[in-house]
């Protein structure tokens, strides 16, 4: 009965028309799909360097 029931609420999840595509991917599908994204990220001036985080204990002001 109680996987009856969480089956039942995991069908009445409504998903946005990206979401259920991705969903329908392979996983080697959705890794090609990210690096794309990546690539163009990238190719957009996207930076990989993480922002400065002043809370961190390993924060040093740069002066």
């Amino acid at each position: 009965m109680m996987k009856t029931k969480r089956f039942n609420r995991a069908k009445k999840i409504k998903f946005f028309d990206e979401e259920t595509e991705w969903l329908y991917l392979t996983p080697a599908q959705r890794i090609r799909q990210t690096s794309k994204l990546w690539q163009l990220y990238l190719a957009l001036g996207g930076k990989l360097d993480p922002e400065p985080d002043p809370q961190s204990p390993f924060y040093f002001q740069e002066i």
